[in-house]
């Protein structure tokens, strides 16, 4: 009799009376009653079906036919080593993000580039010359090929509207210079600086905006505040007008921090009932040294929070689109792995104010990674080494993500969070480890909840 084990890409999730059996790589799910637990259990003990029922027999077929149970010979490493080949992925660049500017008039209390700029470093301001040179370079690098998504420009600060006479310079050039290139743009903004006269300039150039937004004003000044301490909320709000006034909606840029997780059922009836905001995305604090530490019980309450909007949003607001969940929903649906959730890992490339080219904009106050420059003709960030190494960065080339059940719908988190905490890319970004199982588990109970007899479901 052939010896099987228990796939170590199988994983139980148990709710209720209910088991799921859940493959981490295929992602299949089959759900049971747990009364057949203990049969299969025996029987993936010792491989004997004698005094099994029917029903567990069926869930032990559907098993081997998923792949969850296997072989006693089965090696895990020796079966990651085959799916290398599809995860490590070359450098292939379509979306820069510009700096334009690392001065910004607000002083939020979590900022992780603010929180890395060093006392001695000296701000400035991209001036005409290097936001050509940096179109120049990602016309290079985009225009001869055709990309699964879109390519992208990011305007990003600082505050990007404090060099706003330098972005629309760009703006124009790009139109003037490259009329051929279909290309996303994007204005990551606090929008306190708001103008009708700028806010025509984005919509006449297709200027998308996310405007970074905490919730009502007791959420959003609670961080988000100028150097006086005072709150932006107002100048914020007055901004999302002025933009809506110029036939712009905008999309929204929501950090939950400590003194608001708990605040998110607030926070999303707010953005959607009083702001009518249709597209937003979740964040937590990044890490910053000094700053902001690594806080396990904060990290729990923002995936649950996450969560709990996802629920309300499905119930409340059909129409609303969260970045953060509706990548792992349509992940899982469609069965297909996020190999990296960073654009980091090999998609992205940031230019410093002064057109140094680096990964990371979170690593924008200490230079690293930024090894080379916009204005360097030769340069090419796909065949970088150190662009090259994080583009291979996934769940999937690190061995101490494979006995995760998220394995497939992770993404790996952040490569410089990773970096923070542990020193290096390679290891777990563990803030973000909280949040993808968490969001695993609630896409298998989520799935059975709402689709019952489209599931493998042996009753």
């Amino acid at each position: 009799m052939t010896k099987i084990k228990q796939s170590p890409f199988c994983h139980f999730f148990k709710k209720g009376d209910m088991i799921c059996a859940y493959h981490a790589i295929r992602m299949k799910a089959l759900y049971f009653n747990q009364k057949y637990e203990e049969e299969l259990q025996r029987y993936l003990a010792n491989g004997e079906e004698k005094k099994i029922s029917k029903r567990t027999k069926e869930i032990i077929e559907k098993m081997q036919q998923n792949q969850m149970i296997v072989s006693d010979n089965f090696d895990k490493n020796a079966y990651m080593q085959t799916l290398l080949p599809l995860m490590k992925k070359k450098p292939n660049v379509r979306v820069m993000v510009l700096h334009m500017t690392d001065i910004c008039n607000l002083r939020c209390r979590y900022c992780f580039i603010e929180g890395n700029i060093q006392s001695d470093y000296k701000r400035k301001n991209m001036t005409p010359e290097v936001i050509e040179k940096a179109i120049d370079k990602f016309m290079q690098l985009t225009l001869p090929k055709k990309f699964k998504k879109k390519p992208a420009i990011v305007f990003y600060g600082g505050e990007a509207l404090m060099n706003w006479s330098v972005m629309l310079h760009g703006l124009q050039y790009l139109a003037e210079q490259y009329p051929q290139a279909d290309v996303d743009k994007v204005l990551i903004t606090n929008a306190t600086l708001l103008t009708d006269e700028i806010a025509h300039a984005l919509k006449k150039y297709k200027v998308g905006v996310s405007v970074s937004i905490d919730g009502p004003k007791n959420c959003h000044d609670a961080n988000r505040i100028y150097r006086d301490g005072k709150g932006s909320f107002e100048d914020a709000v007055r901004g999302f007008e002025i933009l809506r006034k110029a036939g712009i909606e905008p999309s929204a840029s929501c950090v939950m921090s400590k003194e608001t997780v708990e605040q998110a059922e607030e926070v999303i009836q707010w953005l959607v009932e009083k702001m009518h905001i249709n597209a937003l995305g979740f964040n937590h604090v990044s890490i910053v040294p000094s700053l902001n530490y690594y806080d396990e019980k904060y990290e729990n309450a923002f995936a649950d929070a996450v969560l709990k909007v996802q629920d309300i949003i499905q119930k409340k607001y059909p129409h609303v689109y969260e970045r953060r969940m509706n990548q792992k929903i349509n992940c899982y649906i469609d069965k297909q792995i996020i190999r990296a959730d960073c654009t980091g890992c090999g998609e992205q490339f940031s230019v410093s104010t002064t057109g140094e080219v680096g990964i990371c904009q979170g690593y924008m106050g200490s230079r690293k990674t930024f090894n080379n420059s916009v204005l360097d003709p030769d340069f090419n960030p796909n065949t970088d080494e150190v662009f090259m190494e994080w583009a291979t960065r996934s769940p999937f080339t690190m061995p101490e993500c494979y006995d995760c059940a998220a394995l497939a719908t992770c993404g790996g988190g952040c490569p410089r969070n990773a970096d923070v905490l542990s020193g290096s890319i390679w290891k777990r970004d563990l803030p973000f480890c909280h949040f993808a199982k968490k969001a695993q588990e609630w896409l298998i109970w989520k799935q059975f909840e709402l689709e019952p007899e489209q599931v493998d479901y042996i009753r």
